[in-house]
């Protein structure tokens, strides 16, 4: 078990990236949202690019308590998203967050 603990703190942000990854799948987040395309959504990339130093923020608009700063316009097309995803922990929102800025 203490190998196992110590594996996993040395994996760190890899490991909440992955799970990161199986929220956005499980959440719907790729329907709107592309690795590097803007779609409906702006591209994963272009929004890790923009929280570059502001991954707390990330966070914060992720539980519905701060504006968008990529692509406001678009901000009522997400709002039904960011209620879908309220109730998640927030080592979830983390690992969320942790996933999105993979792409920057």
């Amino acid at each position: 078990m203490k190998k196992l603990m110590v594996a996993l703190a040395l994996l760190g942000g890899s490991t909440f990236a992955t799970d990161g990854a199986s929220i956005f799948k499980a959440k719907g987040c790729a329907s709107c949202h592309q690795p590097t395309a803007d779609t409906v959504g702006p591209s994963l990339k272009k929004i890790a690019q923009a929280y570059v130093g502001k991954e707390a923020e990330l966070v914060k608009f992720l539980k519905g308590q701060a504006d968008p700063i990529v692509d406001p316009p678009k901000f009522a097309i997400m709002k039904p998203q960011l209620t879908l995803i309220k109730n998640l922990s927030d080592e979830e929102f983390q690992a969320l967050a942790d996933y999105i800025m993979s792409f920057k």
